[in-house]
């Protein structure tokens, strides 16, 4: 990513709805200009453009954190892009420190952390334990809604 770019993802991150011609306005560039250059970062993998909401407006969800140890650190990225794979998952992070991987899920508000764990996390092989973290509350935190299945038709 060149400063056009950086420049052109800022705008964006201000607000997702922001139309080309407006960015090549304030950014002094051509409306195809901007044009190509999100396709390119959206094909490369580098920019998604997505509604995102607050956790807490989501009722009958919450969010939770969730330390994962593994047994081999050789299944670390297979065991972390696995866990990033379910449905009930935000984001799934490699790191330092106590855990192997953290995971940031959206969970059924009383049991879903206990169906989660014992349901789709226990039929990922590798992991040795987990923590689990109850978010009571976010600050700047913005999520991906999940779609309930006959929502998503």
């Amino acid at each position: 990513m060149d400063e056009l770019d950086k420049k052109i993802v800022y705008l964006l991150v201000g607000n997702g709805r922001t139309s080309n011609n407006e960015i090549a306005r304030v950014l002094s560039v051509s409306e195809g200009t901007v044009r190509h250059r999100v396709r390119r970062m959206i094909d490369n993998n580098e920019l998604k453009i997505a509604g995102l909401m607050a956790p807490e407006a989501v009722v009958d969800k919450e969010l939770v954190l969730l330390g994962v140890k593994v047994a081999m650190s050789k299944d670390l990225s297979a065991i972390a892009a696995r866990i990033s794979q379910l449905p009930e998952v935000q984001a799934s992070y490699i790191t330092t420190g106590r855990y192997d991987i953290i995971v940031e899920a959206l969970l059924t508000v009383k049991y879903g952390p206990i169906d989660f764990l014992c349901g789709p996390l226990s039929g990922i092989d590798g992991i040795v334990s987990t923590e689990t973290f109850m978010v009571m509350k976010s600050f700047n935190k913005w999520i991906i809604p999940q779609l309930e299945p006959e929502d998503s038709q």
